[in-house]
């Protein structure tokens, strides 16, 4: 799965850190990717898509599994 500036994720919530229930992130950087705990994981800066569509006021972090990542069709 590439990581794209502008793209839609989705992530299960035992595939990322730190948060509870299932993320979605528009991305808006990709800080750094690498190895931990057997997998490649990626750190991501982006906006939360709420239930709505709406996106989170503030950007948040999060460090998430990539081989769990899920795309989702979306534009914004």
């Amino acid at each position: 799965m590439s990581l794209v500036v502008g793209h839609v994720i989705r992530v299960p919530e035992d595939s990322y850190r730190f948060g509870t229930g299932p993320l979605t992130l528009h991305i808006s950087e990709v800080v750094s990717r690498g190895e931990f705990e057997g997998a490649t994981w990626a750190e991501l800066k982006g906006r939360e898509v709420r239930e709505d569509g709406s996106l989170a006021v503030r950007e948040r972090y999060a460090f998430v599994r990539v081989d769990r990542v899920q795309p989702v069709e979306r534009s914004l």
